[in-house]
């Protein structure tokens, strides 16, 4: 199976969540560290101006991690989808 790309943040819960969740599943994602980066923040930005995904957000005030990349170049934030598609049991939330 392909990997799934994981933009998001070291320092936000919702990202560490998901990758953890993911890794207690021994499934590696490739991990995006936006913050890391001033070109990986452009990156990102550009995304979050684009992708679909991302609509109705503009103006909320959320950044919008953690974003997926899933094999087949789509992008997604429906968190319970991609654990679906790795076979994952668990439920994902923010809190």
């Amino acid at each position: 199976m392909e990997k799934i790309t994981v933009y998001g943040s070291n320092v936000c819960p919702g990202t560490l969540r998901f990758l953890s969740i993911l890794t207690e599943h021994h499934y590696m994602p490739v991990f995006i560290n936006v913050t890391g980066s001033i070109n990986l923040l452009k990156e990102f930005i550009l995304l979050r101006d684009t992708e679909a995904c991302f609509e109705g957000m503009h103006g909320s005030g959320s950044i919008g991690f953690p974003l997926i990349k899933m094999p087949d170049g789509t992008f997604t934030r429906d968190y319970k989808a991609v654990l679906e598609f790795l076979g994952i049991d668990e439920d994902f939330s923010f809190n």
